[in-house]
Order: C-alpha cells, then structure tokens, then sequence
C-alpha cells in the first residue's frame, strides 16, 4: 500500500518527536526506601559521593565514568566529587541486570528533603564509550531521610525494557558508573552506591565493631557447650 505524502509526513513527524535515544529506563525499586545501617563508606560498592562546596551552598552534581573520569560521563559537576567516588565491576555472579539495585543515600541534616533532579548509571566495556546506560525520566522529591551516612536509602532499578538492553551487552561489561544531580542538599555527603536485589535491606557488611561482637557470641557459645558435655561425662 502506497502512502500520500501528507501520511509520509505524519510518520516522520513522530519519530522525530519520539526519537529512540529518549528512552529512560531508571525506574523506583520496591520497596523503594530501604531501612539499611552499616552502608558507610569502605562497606558498600560506593559508586559516586557528591558534597556542596564553595558557591554551590544547596546543589551538588557530578559523574563517574570509565577510569574514574568525572567530564563526559552525563552530568556536569557541580560542587564537589569525593574521593570514594568508583566505577565498580559486576557483582559477582550477576546474570540479570535487573538484579541490580542503584541505592541513593543522602545524608540531610535532621532527616530533612532532597531533591533527587537527576540519576543515571552507564555500562562500560573498554573504552570510555557507555555498552549501555539508563537515567531517570523526572524529578524525585525525598520528603525525608535518615540523618548520618550509611544509614537508610533509596533504591532505583532498570526496568523490563532496560534490563533487555543491559542484559544483551553485559557478557562485555568490566565496570559500571554512575551520577546524580541533587538541589535543597544541606552540604552533607550523598552517596549512590551498587548492590543486589539479592542483598536484603539490612543486610550490609557488618562495621568492624559488630564482626567483634559477634565472634565474642560465638566463643561464648562454644564455651558454654564444651562446659555441658565436661559436667555430662563427670
């Protein structure tokens, strides 16, 4: 069937109105705010660690791309980008890329709001070209936070369409980067960090202090058997 030239028209007004590159693809976990501790820095695969500096008294952006560059990785910077800031490599054993979870942890004096204006991850083989990367649509205001780093967050996954996309390239993923823009940010460290679905909230690395209690635990448990079976015997 031949089309008129007003038809041909109308096709190529839409897909220049929709064009392919607009596609998003970060989309909220559920649950979306998860009730984690122990998620501080040298814990968690920290991906990006953005403060307010200098001018910049309630906005902060920036990116991490491959080898650690912080230009042409998607979002300018803006304040500044900490030195924990890393691309990491897949969890190990990860098969699905929806399995990942990208966490957004602000750290707000009194738990007080942020606004998350941007987010997006990139995908990296073995150049600073992105194999894959996907972004927020809109806005995202955090009405309330948990005060203190490493303590609560906020969790962001591909959704179907992406996790297709993600999944057809990550046989050649070495790292993956990650940025975010943040405005009403009240100068603390904000982090978005790289996790699992498979890693349930609260369940982070325990900190040094816990491992300690925690083995304390135990030899007290193997004591207190070992004590039983001598009074058994005598």
């Amino acid at each position: 069937m031949k089309l008129t030239s007003v038809a041909q028209k109308f096709l190529v007004g839409i897909c220049c109105f929709f064009p392919a590159s607009a596609y998003a693809g970060l989309i909220q976990s559920s649950p979306f705010q998860l009730s984690m501790h122990g998620t501080g820095f040298g814990n968690v695969e920290t991906l990006i660690t953005l403060q307010t500096q200098n001018a910049n008294v309630t906005s902060e952006a920036g990116c991490i791309g491959f080898g650690g560059a912080t230009n042409g990785c998607g979002i300018d910077q803006v304040g500044k980008i900490k030195n924990s800031s890393s691309t990491q490599p897949l969890p190990l054993g990860l098969t699905n890329a929806g399995d990942l979870r990208f966490v957004f942890n602000a750290s707000e004096s009194a738990g007080s709001s942020i606004n998350l204006d941007q987010l997006e991850v990139s995908f990296y083989g073995t150049s600073n070209t992105a194999l894959f990367s996907a972004w927020l649509t809109a806005p995202i205001t955090l009405t309330s936070t948990v005060p203190g780093i490493g303590n609560s967050g906020f969790a962001f996954q591909l959704d179907s369409v992406a996790t297709a996309q993600a999944n057809a390239v990550l046989g050649s993923v070495t790292r993956i980067g990650a940025g975010f823009a943040a405005t009403n940010a009240s100068g603390g460290q904000d982090t978005v960090f790289l996790t699992t679905a498979a890693a349930p909230s609260g369940s982070a690395t325990p900190e040094p202090a816990s491992c300690a209690l925690l083995g304390a635990g135990m030899v007290a448990i193997g004591l207190l058997a070992r004590k039983k079976r001598k009074t058994r015997k005598d």
